[in-house]
């Protein structure tokens, strides 16, 4: 396998990438194109150049929100990666539609379908009527033609104006479906992976109401007031902007989802990009350099001894914009394995085991390989140096948050253990049948029962027994008139019991 990227600015720069590329057969060439200029009628022409340059061969493309490149965070640029196979091939396909998102994956996913298929880099238009596409049901209905197979890829942008994207192929471009490209093959080796680097902070809390993709109430308040409470009035006094800071994490499928706000209703509700379900436990997370550094360490070392000749990130815009120049962390150190191209874009497609996912906040990564001489067999990784960014101020947010953690945690674990004794005890509440003369009491099974039997019973009151000063004058006057006496000669006024 051979792998190589351009940036890509005039037909010049295709013919020398052709070139450059020597001998090959259509089908086992994939031209991936991440355009950061996001008019039609650029798209249109550059696509014109690579299928006459290129006739025949497999291309897959997206507008973009940021290019990424060789560990570069780039804008406004193009880039094309072209990888060369030796045994794998790649078919394309698009879906000009996104009335029925599920339908459209459904239709795409059976348009590629094939016993020998090993991974499908799926892209997906990422707007829609000004506002973000949700990508659930594309992604579930690619899932129901194709049930095992691994995806990767996102969503189209258009540099965040959130007026229109498109995704292509050699067929045609289109502004409102989704394209994929589906390798096939025995050789071809995949890997994937996906960083998050915000983790949960503070308390846990419960929606208690949500339609579609807005929360309307989180612990019975309306959504928009939990972040001034919690986060303070600066925060609040941003949204939508200032929630891609501080995201709410829920976990789903063992995956750890963060998802933003990205609009504010009039009554309070906040409107989010994909869905949260009433009764799902939900946390704000936050992010710093440090954590993202260490999320980096991890992505290494999980490909460094694997076969690797390409890697492909798709990373989530709101990512970029959080982490600003500190994304040099996690992009530059993959570099180290091979070239590397990919997107910032409008949420990310994972597969996680046997489910199909939407993320954001999140970046993902795929890596590619054939056995055989490639890139992964004749060149060691290089070990790896991340700048060491456990200066004080890092130091001194990774103890804040281990000190809001650990409090959190044990907050909850009192409160477990408070609603665990509050279970225990035993109260009496409604109307008890009482009888008017002996004083028993009818259970809820219909027996009746003593009162103080009854009592004891239901709750965790004991007791101990005595006579009182009229039934001690109706069975022992005698008794009664001596304590009388006494009391008189002592000079005591108290009642005599």
């Amino acid at each position: 396998m051979f792998s190589f990227n351009i940036q890509y600015s005039s037909a010049d720069d295709l013919f020398q990438a052709k070139q450059k590329l020597g001998e090959y057969v259509p089908q086992h060439l994939l031209i991936q194109v991440f355009s950061g200029n996001p008019a039609e009628d650029y798209v249109a022409e550059l696509l014109g150049q690579l299928t006459k340059i290129f006739p025949g061969v497999p291309i897959l493309g997206a507008t973009t929100a940021g290019e990424i490149m060789d560990g570069a965070s780039l804008e406004k640029t193009t880039v094309i990666n072209f990888s060369r196979f030796d045994k794998t091939t790649v078919q394309t396909a698009f879906i000009d539609q996104n009335d029925d998102m599920h339908d459209a994956g459904r239709r795409l996913g059976l348009a590629l379908a094939r016993k020998d298929c090993r991974l499908a880099i799926v892209f997906g238009c990422g707007i829609k009527d000004g506002g973000a596409v949700n990508g659930e049901p594309l992604l579930a209905g690619f899932q129901e033609a194709c049930p095992t197979l691994v995806i990767s890829g996102g969503q189209a942008g258009d540099n965040g104006l959130a007026k229109q994207t498109f995704v292509f192929t050699e067929h045609g471009h289109t502004g409102k479906g989704a394209a994929a490209a589906v390798l096939s093959g025995d050789s071809l080796r995949v890997g994937t992976d996906y960083n998050l680097s915000w983790v949960p902070l503070g308390k846990k809390m419960t929606i208690t109401a949500a339609t579609g993709t807005c929360i309307h109430t989180i612990d019975n308040r309306p959504a928009k007031d939990l972040y001034s409470h919690y986060l303070g009035e600066h925060i609040a006094g941003r949204l939508p902007q200032s929630a891609a800071e501080f995201p709410l994490v829920v976990r789903r499928h063992g995956v750890l989802l963060a998802r933003h706000a990205n609009r504010v209703l009039p009554d309070g509700s906040l409107e989010f990009m994909a869905p949260f379900y009433t009764g799902e436990t939900v946390q704000f997370s936050f992010c710093h350099s440090g954590l993202v550094a260490e999320s980096a360490r991890a992505t290494f070392s999980r490909f460094a001894s694997s076969p690797c000749d390409v890697v492909f990130i798709y990373s989530c815009l709101s990512r970029k914009w959080v982490l600003g120049e500190d994304s040099k962390l996690e992009l530059q150190p993959l570099a180290g394995l091979a070239p590397t191209a990919g997107f910032f874009c409008y949420g990310e497609y994972f597969r996680n085991e046997d489910d199909n996912m939407f993320l954001s906040q999140t970046m993902t990564v795929l890596t590619l390989a054939e056995d055989g001489v490639g890139r992964a067999d004749t060149e060691p990784v290089q070990s790896l140096e991340v700048q060491d960014y456990r200066s004080k101020q890092v130091q001194d947010l990774q103890a804040l948050h281990r000190l809001v953690e650990t409090s959190a945690e044990e907050r909850e674990a009192v409160i477990k253990e408070l609603q665990e004794a509050l279970n225990e005890i035993k109260t009496l509440r409604g109307f008890i049948p009482i009888c008017a003369n002996c004083k028993n009491i009818r259970d809820d099974k219909g027996y009746w029962q003593k009162i103080e039997k009854y009592i004891q019973d239901n709750t965790e009151a004991q007791f101990s027994h005595g006579v009182c000063p009229d039934c001690m004058e109706k069975l022992y006057p005698e008794i009664m008139e001596k304590i009388r006496r006494d009391k008189a000669a002592a000079g005591d006024k108290t009642p005599a019991v």
